[in-house]
């Protein structure tokens, strides 16, 4: 199975049930005749994707309205009602990451020698920052040409790679992070030993 195919099998999972067959059979025909057309695999795979998840959101836009039921409604509200302390517990957090590793570093800087778990900290927090703010900009462009029916920008295919550079320096911020302290404690616990004798 090549990758356009992998990727046309998302979109029909994501797509919603009441429109997926039709859909399905509309997009694996595309796909069927795209070398005798001219197209790339990867772009019918490509819009089938962004056409699956705006079925998704206008089916969720749906039930939030009530005009799949009272009762998918109330359910709905009440995920979203639930879903919310967690997205602002998370946010803020994310966001503290690069002025905490900072703080890290300086005090690193001062105190001790430099380890590599100091490069890390602040490789992996920069790094971080980085991706986070280039992956909400190219979400941002897809999102504009999606409303507008245009294609798609070349420069949106780096979104999932650079969200995924991103999650593994956040990953290893924690873990720089993690190592850093627990190396220090036994010196913590040596300089707060108390001499014998007194």
């Amino acid at each position: 199975m090549s990758r356009a195919e992998r990727r046309l099998n998302r979109a029909v999972r994501i797509t919603p049930a009441a429109e997926r067959d039709r859909y399905a059979s509309e997009w694996r025909g595309d796909l069927s005749s795209a070398a005798e057309l001219g197209i790339s695999p990867a772009e019918v795979a490509r819009g089938a994707s962004r056409i699956a998840r705006r079925l998704r959101l206008q089916r969720w836009g749906r039930i939030l309205t009530g005009a799949e039921g009272d009762g998918r409604a109330a359910v709905a509200w009440a995920m979203v009602f639930a879903s919310m302390p967690v997205a602002f517990l998370i946010l803020p957090a994310l966001w503290l990451v690069p002025p905490v590793a900072m703080v890290v570093l300086l005090r690193a800087a001062r105190q001790g020698p430099w380890r590599g778990t100091d490069s890390v900290l602040l490789g992996a927090s920069v790094l971080w920052l980085v991706c986070t703010v280039v992956y909400w900009w190219l979400w941002g462009v897809a999102f504009d040409a999606a409303d507008v029916n245009k294609p798609l920008p070349a420069i949106t295919k780096w979104a999932d790679p650079i969200f995924l550079v991103g999650l593994a320096a956040f990953v290893a911020f924690w873990v720089a992070l993690a190592i850093s302290v627990i190396r220090a404690a036994p010196a913590r616990g040596r300089v707060n030993a108390p001499v014998a004798g007194e």
